[in-house]
């Protein structure tokens, strides 16, 4: 049997004059449920070439920061404006990293050739070389205490 084809689906049905369901303005197959007025907003280039290892959200929820490989960087993503606000590409790859303020202006980053950078608004602030490889750190706000793992 060649030409016609027949799906016995089982579609549900909307009630489309239920007050539940409102439609979009220009497209009427499109439902909107209910009264929420969530949206789905997408940030420009929310990516890593290769691979992104850490994920980091500013104290103040306006800035996302991801680390990745290949070659290894460093991205900051503006909430507000859905776009990249800057990249920054290291030497080696981080293992971790922390936000030392509310914003992105100060960053300290643990890499696997054993430097801990610190990152200031402008860019690269100062290079540490610690003993061991460092395997995590954490920062403790109320002291300004950097704590650095290495093994």
């Amino acid at each position: 049997m060649l030409g016609s084809r027949s799906c016995s689906c089982n579609t549900k049905t909307h009630n489309k004059k239920h007050p539940q369901y409102t439609r979009l303005g220009l497209d009427p197959d499109i439902l909107v449920i209910g009264n929420i007025r969530r949206r789905i907003e997408l940030i420009q280039d929310f990516e890593m070439p290769a691979l992104s290892t850490t994920v980091r959200v500013s104290k103040d929820g306006e800035y996302v920061l991801a680390t990745g490989t290949y070659k290894p960087r460093v991205r900051c993503y503006d909430v507000n404006n859905l776009s990249m606000k800057f990249e920054r590409c290291f030497d080696a790859d981080v293992v971790t990293f922390e936000i030392l303020s509310d914003d992105y202006s100060k960053l300290v980053f643990l890499h696997t050739d054993r430097y801990v950078e610190f990152h200031s608004a402008q860019g690269h602030y100062h290079r540490l070389r610690i003993p061991k490889f460092g395997r995590d750190m954490q920062y403790h706000y109320p002291t300004c205490d950097l704590y650095i793992v290495g093994a």
